[in-house]
């Protein structure tokens, strides 16, 4: 990045990109945190392709956590740096994994304890170490720097095996080494030849690509992750002639050679990573109280995640009952869908927000999904380089700006992203236009539309809180929940304040309130967006438990590398450049 005109600093409080200070791994302040326990019984489809007889995988996500006394006040929060620990898992007896299903057949839920894990499902002798697996922010660039991006940081993937004091690195799934084979005409003709061969495998989700073409260390890229061509390793590689005379008729999913490259750029790890996730992550977990309550999420998983869950309950399900399961694994921005043994999945509309396909490009697909809610399917940006353009399901671009179903944080502007292969890091986003409600000549009746130089990748609607929004008036019991809600904005007061855990500061005067688009468990934020938990005090709260408010990832104090307080230094730094609600709060 150097080399490319990008100069990076691990500490700084100007508009420059900021690094990972690796001092984070050596410090006792902090330490890898247990935030959740995954099973992934369904990855024994991946198995049998290899021969594998275990019975899929369970997987340990930690996630790096800090917490440390200064100036009397403990001073705590995570950052975005994963370790996913993966275990096989053994078969029955017979060799079969009826059993080992069944013991997850008994619903989780917040009753089951630690003891019936660990005497069950998770019975140590049962599970063998596979390997360890990072995806970690490395580099961030401020929205004083990305005025029109909004923002970027990038996400180095790796994998690691680990046999006693030695440690290896192994290939990442299904996940293309791009450079290697674009300078190697023969390599790249063999992978060519294998996808060819193994297309209905490819189709169905379930495919390994040999480990001869695959990366062991890739970087993942945001913000408008899903679009930029640097998540997209495979479409580089191949045109469509690369498959031509295919016959697609009876496979699930792809229809025709783009599609195909498609399905293959979504199972590359970047790809899955940048597509229906939060911030690079699927799993995130959930704070614990040592973190400030201005720096809580309240939704610790990705909308990909939360689609996909009735699909491995599913198949969790079959095998427990001795059934075949149905293996097909959908798109990773998917809605969630029913299904059944018979193979069928039935989709659900995408809500507000959410991803889709535009017309042209799910007419090379199978059966996919619809809008829902009104909602219009709407490119936000066209990128050069990608056949598939990012689309969001929105209000229609002509919809008034005093339309009752225009809400806060709805995208306001559209661009262009021009894609720069070698270095993706000076890909540019240039702003092409403004959606109708906002447009120059329209009266200010109610949204204004705020600009990505404060933080707001697509810029957003913007309404202040009036008194009824306050008391959350708006949220009745047994209604359907609004889409917006009266949540918290900041600035550069509300970064030092939460980094400093002067909680007392930042209610007395660096927090400000304004509408955000209303999010929970079951509705997610847009891409770039996530889920934030309103603090436990907030008056009327009780009226919207479980109820989050969509912020900027990187407005999430926990969201970035960059700006916490340290226990090596003398003094806090936390201070940032253009920090969201700046404007708002004059």
């Amino acid at each position: 990045m150097k080399a490319g005109g990008r100069t990076l600093y691990e500490v700084t409080d100007g508009n420059v990109g900021r690094i990972m200070d690796m001092r984070w791994l050596k410090t006792d302040a902090a330490r890898f945190r247990l935030v959740g326990v995954v099973n992934r019984l369904d990855r024994g489809d991946f198995a049998a392709l290899t021969g594998d007889t275990s019975c899929g995988e369970v997987r340990f996500i930690y996630r790096l956590a800090y917490s440390f006394k200064k100036n009397g006040k403990v001073l705590a929060s995570r950052l975005p740096f994963n370790f996913s620990a993966v275990f096989n898992v053994a078969p029955d007896a017979d060799g079969g994994c009826v059993g080992v299903a069944g013991r997850w057949a008994p619903q989780l839920d917040e009753s089951v304890d630690a003891g019936w894990l660990t005497g069950g499902p998770l019975e140590r002798a049962a599970l063998t170490f596979k390997q360890l697996e990072l995806n970690a922010q490395v580099v961030r660039f401020p929205s004083g720097q990305e005025t029109e991006f909004g923002g970027q940081a990038a996400y180095v993937m790796r994998i690691f095996g680990i046999d006693g004091s030695a440690v290896s690195e192994k290939p990442l799934e299904n996940t293309p080494d791009t450079a290697r084979l674009a300078e190697d005409a023969g390599l790249k003709a063999k992978l060519a030849e294998y996808i060819r061969t193994d297309v209905a495998a490819v189709d169905l989700g379930v495919y390994q690509i040999p480990d001869q073409f695959l990366a062991k260390k890739v970087i993942s890229w945001s913000t408008f992750g899903s679009a930029r061509q640097a998540n997209h390793p495979f479409t580089p590689l191949f045109q469509s002639a690369d498959f031509a005379g295919l016959d697609f008729s009876a496979l699930k999913l792809v229809r025709t050679p783009e599609a195909l490259v498609e399905r293959l750029d979504n199972g590359a790890c970047q790809g899955c990573h940048q597509a229906g996730s939060t911030a690079g992550f699927h799993f995130i977990g959930f704070d614990d109280k040592t973190t400030s309550p201005l720096n809580r999420i309240e939704v610790g998983i990705s909308p990909h995640l939360h689609a996909d869950i009735p699909r491995r309950e599913a198949w969790l399900r079959a095998t427990a009952e001795g059934k075949e399961p149905n293996r097909f694994r959908p798109l990773s921005f998917a809605p969630p869908a029913t299904w059944n043994d018979a193979g069928e999945v039935d989709y659900a509309p995408a809500e507000m927000a959410m991803p889709c396909l535009m017309p042209e490009d799910a007419a090379r697909f199978g059966a996919t999904w619809q809008c829902g809610g009104g909602t219009v399917c709407t490119p936000l940006a066209i990128v050069s380089g990608v056949r598939t353009k990012l689309a969001q399901c929105l209000l229609p671009k002509d919809s008034p700006k005093d339309s009752k179903a225009m809400f806060s944080g709805h995208p306001c502007l559209t661009g262009s992203i021009a894609s720069n292969a070698a270095q993706p890091f000076n890909d540019r986003y240039t702003i092409t236009g403004q959606f109708a409600a906002f447009a120059p000549g329209i009266s200010r009746i109610a949204y204004t539309c705020r600009p990505p130089k404060i933080g707001v990748p697509a810029g957003i609607a913007y309404r202040g809180c009036d008194d009824r929004d306050h008391s959350f008036a708006a949220f009745k019991p047994g209604k359907s929940m609004p889409n917006e809600i009266c949540g918290l904005v900041g600035g550069k007061k509300f970064d030092t304040c939460v980094a400093t855990n002067n909680f007392d500061q930042c209610l007395g005067g660096a927090v400000n309130r304004g509408n955000r688009p209303a999010c929970s468990a079951d509705h997610f934020c847009r891409e770039d967006y996530m889920c934030q938990s309103l603090p436990p005090d907030t008056p009327g709260i009780g009226k919207v438990r479980g109820i989050g408010f969509c912020s900027p990832t990187y407005f999430i104090f926990q969201m970035r590398i960059d700006n916490h307080a340290t226990p090596w230094s003398g003094a806090v730094r936390a201070t940032m450049g253009a920090g969201f609600g700046a404007a708002e709060a004059e």
